[in-house]
């Protein structure tokens, strides 16, 4: 649902919010780890909350066609999670009347995208990733901040990075756990099955084969991240269980996507949005 400023339905303000992420299109702000989470058009100037709403109800629609396909023996399993695109609200409509006081006082009205936070992983993941990664004389302070509570892990496949290298030359000054990138190398060490890493790089490739065939959409800068399933999910199709307990792959931030077309001319968007992509 889009408000462009009228009052569809009546609801409750909502609580107070605290930041739980930022990126080039603005900030993400929450009250709670689950419920909602609201990205605020206060980043880059050439960003936009309109496209990011309008691709995410895109690719929503594409897997809901998608799974609609008889697909018979070549169903795949597990599938990939989306947040729940909720409304696009505008910097006039008449929400921000009842919600601006959900942000702190210098914050004024803007575009903002209201959808499902992802969770983010509970305390005992966070312990395994701080223990085994961060300094030493760091761990105290990670594991009290509020800020990285908010822990969602980037799975880099294709890379390897030794972080205990880092660790003897106390080479590390920063460390987060918001989109922690977790390598390749740090899966080895982390006995992340095999199997489990190719479920991840399926659901990469079958969610970038359905944006780009069925959704005619080019994948440029979105982001996978693991984290805990949705409330809903089917046990035998959604979660994956390892060393990092229960999780899903999420996809998530469209605002740089682009329409692709189904000739070659799209194929060579689409490769180009993928190499220029995190890896």
């Amino acid at each position: 649902m889009q408000d462009k400023g009228s009052k569809e339905r009546s609801e409750e303000p909502i609580s107070k919010l605290r930041t739980i992420g930022a990126g080039f299109c603005g900030t993400v702000w929450a009250s709670s780890e689950r419920g909602s989470a609201y990205k605020r058009e206060d980043g880059g100037e050439f960003r936009s909350l309109q496209n990011d709403y309008n691709i995410h109800q895109r690719v929503l629609q594409s897997l809901r066609k998608f799974e609609n396909l008889d697909q018979g023996s070549h169903a795949m399993n597990p599938q990939i999670q989306v947040p729940d695109c909720k409304r696009f609200i505008t910097a006039d409509s008449d929400w921000w009347a009842s919600n601006i006081q959900a942000f702190p006082s210098r914050y004024t009205a803007c575009n903002v995208l209201e959808s499902q936070r992802i969770p983010p992983f509970p305390g005992r993941m966070r312990s395994l990733l701080v223990h085994k990664y961060c300094p030493p004389q760091m761990v105290d302070d990670i594991m009290e901040s509020e800020a990285n509570k908010d822990c969602l892990i980037r799975p880099y496949l294709g890379r390897h990075r030794r972080w205990s290298e880092f660790r003897t030359f106390s080479q590390i000054q920063v460390f987060s756990l918001r989109n922690f990138p977790l390598h390749a190398s740090q899966m080895d060490e982390l006995d992340i099955p095999l199997e489990d890493r190719r479920h991840y790089a399926r659901i990469m490739a079958r969610t970038l084969a359905i944006m780009h065939w069925i959704g005619n959409i080019d994948g440029s800068d979105i982001e996978f991240v693991l984290a805990p399933p949705n409330e809903n999910s089917r046990r035998s199709v959604d979660i994956i269980l390892n060393c990092l307990g229960e999780h899903s792959v999420w996809v998530l931030d469209f605002d740089c996507c682009k329409d692709m077309s189904v000739d070659d001319a799209g194929v060579r968007r689409a490769v180009t949005a993928f190499w220029q992509n995190d890896p």
